[in-house]
């Protein structure tokens, strides 16, 4: 077990390691890669990793804290499945009642394998799946981005 000193201190230097991997992806030139993170345009649309001890999560979240436009959000990105699933990949674990680890409802859309962020040797497996999930997440992302933000109502 870590004193909490020790484990703020190894999951800085997890995510200062997987900072320094995006470096080396094409096209970067040594530059951190910036993930489209909470500026995907579309307000309450996330897309995030969640590292814990059990699991490692590459997600599309949606945090609206108002439930009706959360959910209606999720609907309409579950309409565009199959063309979201086919740019990604591979299937994807769709969860309209996700609840996070604050207690806090969202909707999520994620793909996870097991993994612990305090076991240093298991790094460069975990920051490989994060990198590479998390680039197809985007690139599907983007794909819908257009479709999600339409709003016939306005």
């Amino acid at each position: 077990m870590f004193s909490k000193e020790e484990a703020k201190a190894l999951r800085l230097e997890f995510w200062q390691k997987l900072a320094n991997r995006t470096r080396r992806l094409p096209g970067q030139k040594g530059r951190k890669k910036v993930w489209i993170a909470d500026k995907t345009g579309i307000k309450g649309l996330d897309l995030r990793f969640d590292v814990g001890r059990e699991k490692i999560i590459v997600a599309l979240e949606i945090n609206i804290k108002d439930e009706e436009k959360r959910l209606t959000l999720y609907e309409k990105l579950e309409a565009a499945k199959s063309l979201f699933e086919n740019q990604f990949g591979e299937p994807m674990i769709w969860d309209w009642a996700y609840t996070k680890d604050n207690g806090r409802e969202v909707c999520r859309v994620y793909v996870e394998r097991p993994g612990d962020i305090y076991i240093k040797e298991t790094w460069p497996e975990i920051h490989r799946f994060m990198i590479d999930r998390m680039m197809r997440l985007e690139k599907a992302f983007l794909d819908i981005k257009d479709y999600l933000k339409y709003n016939p109502q306005v």
